[in-house]
């Protein structure tokens, strides 16, 4: 069983993805979270295989949060999610995996299934040539 975390501040984007997540992975251990205190006291637990973490998350910016988590939970994968497509770069060089929202639910999906070691990516051809939102953000 794959646990995956959603902290994200907008409860229509997480439940989007919750929604994604379920149908595409067929997942169903999925916790979603509004903040960072109750991120924290999520991972205090048996902490998540996988954590997507949106760039506004309330509490704490999202780059120190996610540089004090990979110190702290080394085999977390993260996938920081943005509606701002120029903050990949700086997501990439904290560590984490970058996923822009206005980017297809496809690249989303090929992003994860790549973390989880499930099947490989799609190309950088294949995920930009849709410009559909998964959360209308």
């Amino acid at each position: 069983m794959i646990r995956i975390l959603i902290a994200d501040p907008d409860s229509a984007a997480r439940r989007a993805l919750t929604r994604l997540l379920q149908r595409r992975l067929s997942e169903n251990h999925i916790v979603e979270v509004r903040d960072v205190e109750t991120l924290i006291t999520c991972l205090a637990g048996e902490p998540p295989d996988l954590l997507l973490l949106d760039w506004q998350l309330y509490g704490s910016p999202a780059l120190d949060t996610c540089r004090l988590l990979q110190r702290a939970y080394p085999q977390l994968k993260i996938v920081l999610l943005s509606v701002k497509a120029e903050n990949a770069a700086v997501a990439r060089a904290a560590g984490a995996d970058f996923f822009y929202k206005g980017a297809s639910p496809d690249g989303l999906l090929a992003t994860l299934t790549r973390l989880l070691g499930r099947q490989p990516a799609l190309t950088t051809s294949q995920v930009d040539q849709s410009g559909t939102s998964y959360a209308g953000k």
